[in-house]
């Protein structure tokens, strides 16, 4: 009797001492870290840290068909805390994180950390562009109810008697900056031709507005789409043109200025470009680029850093100088050898699973490198048309040309990717069910009442695209 409790103590110590050797701790829950704790085995000790998630902006889906809960995925030993980290000691293989809901911090021990943080909206240090009044950013699910309950409220205002059609005209300009696949999918979504959100879902409920509406894409840039092939760029401008949005190219927001016009009922803004021009808007949503998170941004003096702001990590995702204990990933992280990664979700969702084949035994941590094999790129560009560039299929220096093509093929592409990403059978059913929804129904046209987020993580936007970018 006192032989079998003893070995029994002896092995319960001995896999206690196990999962202490080996705790796992991810920072973050975009693609990268989402993949990880997805495919991390049920066993490992996982503890995932990440304050917020993000989601869609027009209503195409129901917010609670845009995320999968985190704690579904991470097993029994798993654990998922609402929480920033703002310090590292890596000599204590210590973090030091803070709670979102009391701001109370508190330690946290890993034996192996996956840095997986992501990014942030870039405003390139223009002070007047910040967020709120009008201004949006399109990253987090904080952002996308507030985009879309603004929307909203601006034809609410728009449609006050004895309004001045200037002031309308003010309320209902929608300028997106930044001519990425997030923006151009945006716009699409928002504008179009059959089934997207201002043509089809307000016209029912604000037809006499509809000539007052103005939507304008501004890209500092030669072309929308910058990465995708020439053909596909003109055929996206071409298509916006038609739809009578906005393009404006070669052209960067500058700042943002308030004013009061002349017998507007409401404190009017404008953006400042860097032709001299300036247009008023009702509301703005900024998508033009993605800088460090402030935690990144903290680790200059204790990792190597790219000089985009980005942790430099080896071929196997280990951070310089703490091989086998800390490695990072995503949008976060820079490969030292050859070209930057490009900013995708599906780099950091291959990187994701990479490293879950490590952390779970199945790989060395130095045996076979990383190697992105690029599947191609694709956006959805509403009115039943998207484009897919396959013109570089393949592992870098490998590469193939597919095809590249536009039109419904390249929506039905776009739409069985979105669906195949999504990892729960509850959403794999719903998501089409809201497609369909959409297409014969419309949209919501009402005010969305704010309500607690759920503690879940994974991304989505109004497409995959913006998920990708999640630009």
């Amino acid at each position: 009797m006192m032989r079998s409790v003893i070995l029994r103590a002896a092995a319960t110590a001995k896999a206690s001492s196990q999962v202490e050797g080996n705790r796992v701790v991810i920072l973050g829950t975009g693609w990268s870290g989402f993949n990880l704790a997805l495919h991390a085995g049920k066993d490992v000790p996982l503890t995932v840290v990440s304050p917020s998630n993000p989601s869609t902006a027009v209503g195409t889906l129901e917010f609670r068909c845009i995320q999968e809960p985190v704690r579904t995925i991470i097993g029994k030993k798993g654990r998922y805390i609402q929480a920033k980290a703002r310090s590292i000691d890596v000599e204590n293989k210590t973090l030091v994180c803070e709670s979102i809901h009391d701001n109370q911090t508190f330690d946290l021990k890993y034996d192996k950390l996956v840095m997986a943080m992501g990014v942030k909206t870039n405003t390139f240090k223009i002070p007047s562009i910040k967020e709120g009044n009008g201004v949006y950013f399109l990253k987090h699910l904080y952002h996308a109810r507030k985009i879309r309950n603004n929307i909203i409220d601006s034809f609410e205002k728009a449609a006050i008697p004895h309004m001045s059609n200037a002031e309308r005209k003010r309320l209902l300009s929608f300028v997106v900056v930044g001519g990425g696949p997030t923006s151009c999918e945006f716009v699409a979504e928002l504008h179009g031709t059959e089934n997207n959100f201002v043509k089809d879902d307000i016209s029912r409920t604000y037809n006499d507005l509809l000539p007052h509406v103005t939507i304008t894409i501004v890209e500092a840039g030669p072309a929308l789409l910058g990465p995708f092939d020439v053909a596909l760029q003109k055929y996206t401008e071409g298509l916006f043109e038609k739809r009578d949005i906005d393009v404006r190219l070669g052209t960067a927001v500058t700042g943002i200025e308030d004013f009061i016009g002349d017998g507007y009922r409401y404190p009017g803004r404008k953006a400042v470009f860097s032709d001299g021009d300036t247009l008023e808007f009702g509301t703005m949503v900024w998508s033009a680029g993605l800088s460090p998170v402030k935690f990144t941004e903290s680790l200059g003096d204790v990792f190597e850093k790219h000089k985009n702001g980005r942790i430099v990590v080896d071929d196997y995702l280990r951070v310089k100088g703490h091989e086998g204990s800390i490695w990072a990933m995503g949008d976060a992280a820079v490969n030292e050898n050859g070209p930057p990664l490009p900013q995708l979700a599906q780099v950091a969702r291959q990187q994701g699973i990479y490293l879950a084949k490590i952390i779970n035994g199945e790989k060395t941590e130095d045996g076979e490198p990383f190697s992105f094999f690029n599947l191609g790129s694709m956006a959805s560009l509403g009115g039943f048309k998207g484009v897919y560039d396959g013109s570089n299929v393949g592992v870098r220096g490998k590469e193939i040309q597919v095809t590249k093509f536009t039109g419904f093929l390249a929506l039905l592409l776009w739409r069985f990717a979105y669906w195949g990403r999504q990892t729960s059978i509850q959403n794999k059913i719903l998501i089409p069910l809201h497609w369909v929804k959409s297409y014969l129904f419309g949209r919501e046209t009402e005010e969305q009442i704010p309500v607690v987020q759920k503690r879940s993580i994974f991304l989505t936007l109004t497409s995959m695209r913006l998920l990708e970018r999640v630009s």
